[in-house]
């Protein structure tokens, strides 16, 4: 099975392709945490300790499908770039979309050069 690790085994058309669907996915996902950061502001408006939060948050899968699609079968390193997509989709709220999508692709392909060294 080819895999992101290699990605040099894709064909132009091949990689055109999983690139194309990865920043949907990577879209529909920072979206996905858009909804839940404004669900949570909402929840808390008339909390004064801030803390209510709702866990669906914890339960968006598409980032899972990504993972499947490209090859990337570990969960440790799925942790690992799960983390990278949570921190970077949190910390550019007010960023548009797609933009961090391309931030996401961009630090995931970095930590997967790292990653390939532990295969």
């Amino acid at each position: 099975m080819k895999s992101v690790y290699y990605s040099t085994k894709y064909s132009d058309s091949e990689l055109k392709y999983r690139n194309d669907m990865a920043i949907s996915i990577l879209e529909d996902y920072v979206l996905m945490i858009d909804v839940c950061n404004w669900v949570n502001k909402l929840i808390n408006t008339s909390n004064e300790r801030k803390d209510a939060f709702w866990g669906v948050e914890n339960k968006i899968n598409g980032i899972q499908t990504l993972f499947h699609i490209v090859g990337i079968s570990r969960v440790d390193h799925q942790e690992v770039l799960e983390d990278i997509a949570y921190t970077i989709a949190v910390n550019t709220l007010d960023e548009d979309k797609n933009e961090r999508a391309l931030k996401i692709k961009a630090a995931f392909l970095e930590k997967l050069l790292i990653l390939r060294e532990e295969l």
